[in-house]
């Protein structure tokens, strides 16, 4: 009998779950709302009532993407920033009792299952290595060396968004000064605009989630101050990719998130800028990427996490 997979991305506000086959085709999807910001006993319980929708599907296996820092081997979501009471959690032991369910439950960071899906089946796909960039809320990441998600030392890889740029920059929530991700994230742009007055001024009243947006379009209608911060995130993006490239000696980023939506008006300056530092033989044949598949990599991804878990290569 072909083995299913249940892939499943915690979001915000939404969880999505999709079901595979061994062949990657899909054969269902549902979505439900996370709440999230409730805590992890009511996201808890709406994961499980997103899995007991798809009984009777014969899963031999889930893998869960979630926003935060996960012990894989444990099965332990170690701390997510925007979940209340998620330190050091017992993820898949209380989700397992949830359900009732013998079946093996995977964990993985959402930023690393984004890369795996890209990897996969979008424009990571044909490479050997790469690096995923997700530009959202923060700025997050994923690697993939010789076909396999790099997980570290203590399995905490991936944490890109706090590479120093600027040691003496803005604080950063890590506690740290000058994390790129002070410079690149909807964090960064929202201190951005609220230092500059006249972007304060002419995005006044405008929701913190639509601020990227507002700001593009200002951008997209020749608006000076608007051109120059997505110049400056642009610029610091390719600061951000030249230190991986310079370090891991990939050939291939790809960048996703919300934030890709303003792709035109940052990757020239973030080309110029990662070219200008990546040294010497290193920029020959690099190749930076807008992600491909949108919402659906980290749920795909997160199939993939379910198969790898079952002894599965990337």
């Amino acid at each position: 009998m072909k083995r299913k997979f249940l892939g499943i991305d915690i979001g915000g506000t939404n969880i999505r779950g999709k079901i595979i086959s061994e062949e990657g085709n899909t054969l269902g999807e549902r979505k439900t709302l996370s709440d999230a910001r409730m805590g992890i006993s009511r996201l808890m319980e709406n994961l499980a009532g997103l899995i007991e929708g798809f009984a009777g599907e014969g899963i031999s296996a889930i893998g869960i993407g979630i926003p935060g820092t996960v012990d894989r081997a444990s099965g332990t979501l170690v701390q997510a920033p925007n979940i209340a009471n998620t330190r050091n959690f017992p993820f898949t032991e209380i989700l397992s009792e949830k359900i009732g369910s013998a079946t093996p439950v995977f964990i993985e960071n959402d930023a690393s299952c984004a890369a795996l899906g890209e990897y996969r089946a979008g424009a990571g796909r044909g490479s050997n290595s790469i690096v995923m960039i997700t530009l959202g809320t923060g700025f997050g990441g994923g690697i993939i060396l010789d076909g396999r998600l790099w997980s570290g030392e203590n399995g905490f890889a991936g944490e890109v968004g706090h590479m120093t740029i600027n040691p003496s920059g803005p604080l950063c929530a890590c506690g740290a000064r000058g994390c790129i991700e002070t410079y690149v994230s909807q964090v960064a742009i929202k201190r951005i605009v609220s230092e500059h007055a006249e972007l304060s001024e002419k995005l006044a009243g405008t929701e913190e989630s639509a601020l990227p947006e507002s700001l593009a379009e200002l951008a997209r209608e020749k608006d000076q101050a608007a051109i120059s911060v997505w110049n400056g995130f642009g610029a610091n993006l390719g600061v951000g990719i030249s230190i991986l490239v310079n370090i891991l000696d990939v050939k291939t980023v790809v960048v996703g998130g919300g934030l890709s939506g303003a792709w035109e008006l940052f990757i020239g300056k973030t080309l110029e800028e990662a070219e200008r530092r990546c040294l010497g033989g290193m920029q020959r044949g690099l190749q930076v990427k807008r992600a491909a598949l949108g919402d659906d990599a980290g749920v795909l991804g997160a199939c993939y996490v379910a198969e790898t878990g079952l002894g599965e290569s990337c």
